[in-house]
């Protein structure tokens, strides 16, 4: 069992509060590891990566002086088992799925997040080891996705934890509830499309799937979900995005739960009714039907 959630407000939130909250809410269904995926705007490319092995920073700037070059760089504590760099680059937005494949290909480096106007937090254990070790603070943006994780099948490491990216399209963000029974099949089908796999998680495969979908197709997130409902088997609800779309997948048999409020011009996604009221007290939110998917432009 995992959580979860969505928000889109194209006039602009306070989205990283917004979806902190209602993952709060919704704890109870996984604490082993928690992320958010904020979008809005950006010029520069904004660069999320973590270093797990000595020696790779040196490397991870090698590569990017391939690209771009270094506008600025915070990095969490340096003598811990983990690194987290959060890095500003000027560079051709059309050379981020190279430089993005290029980092993952190095063993100790692996990209959390690579785009213009969005970021991806994420961290093992509750909601508070995401919002105590990471600098997230308010963010204001248009819209975006989180997730709380009950660890099944995988290991409880922080690469594991959702929001999943993939640099075959890599300003789209995954979470996503469930599990899939053709795991292996999909993997191996997508390593022989050059997916370069970081975990074990099966979510990253779904990850891998929609942004080969979208690369192959022009960017059409809608036809990529609709694919992932024809193509991944098992009980799943997925909720995606990218700068400029959000949408959500559920699967035929609907065993997963995946709801649907909207007021105005908010709109919230979610596991459980609960999660609203962090907004709205008093609200009924719609389930989405089995089969299901529906876009919105942003």
């Amino acid at each position: 069992m995992c959580g979860i959630a969505g928000i889109i407000n194209p006039n602009g939130t306070d989205v990283s509060t917004t979806l902190l909250d209602m993952l709060a809410l919704i704890q109870h269904r996984g604490m082993d590891a928690s992320g958010i995926a904020i979008y809005g705007k950006g010029e520069d490319t904004l660069l999320r990566v973590v270093l797990s092995r000595s020696g790779v920073h040196e490397k991870l700037l090698n590569l990017i002086s391939e690209y771009g070059s270094v506008l600025s760089e915070k990095t969490s504590d340096k003598n811990a088992a983990v690194v987290f760099s959060e890095m500003r680059l000027q560079m051709d937005s059309a050379c981020i799925p190279a430089l993005h494949a290029a980092i993952n290909a190095v063993d100790g480096l692996y990209v959390h997040s690579i785009g213009r106007g969005m970021a991806v937090y994420k961290e093992n254990g509750p909601l508070t080891n995401l919002t105590g070790r990471h600098p997230i603070g308010r963010r204001i943006g248009t819209h975006g996705i989180g997730h709380v994780r009950m660890a099944t099948e995988s290991a409880e490491d922080v690469n594991a934890a959702h929001p999943f990216v993939s640099p075959f399209f890599p300003e789209l963000s995954i979470v996503h509830n469930g599990q899939f029974t053709n795991y292996y099949n999909v993997r191996r089908s997508l390593e022989s499309k050059g997916a370069q796999f970081k975990t074990l998680n099966d979510s990253e495969a779904a990850s891998h799937f929609i942004a080969y979908q979208m690369k192959i197709n022009g960017g059409d997130l809608e036809q990529a979900l609709h694919a992932a409902l024809d193509e991944l088997d098992g009980i799943f609800c997925i909720i995606a995005s990218t700068p400029h779309q959000i949408g959500y997948v559920r699967d035929r048999l609907g065993i997963k739960p995946l709801l649907v409020f909207q007021d105005g011009d908010t709109t919230l996604f979610g596991s459980e009714q609960i999660e609203f009221t962090s907004l709205y007290p008093e609200v009924y939110a719609e389930e989405v039907e089995p089969g299901e998917v529906k876009i919105w432009n942003i």
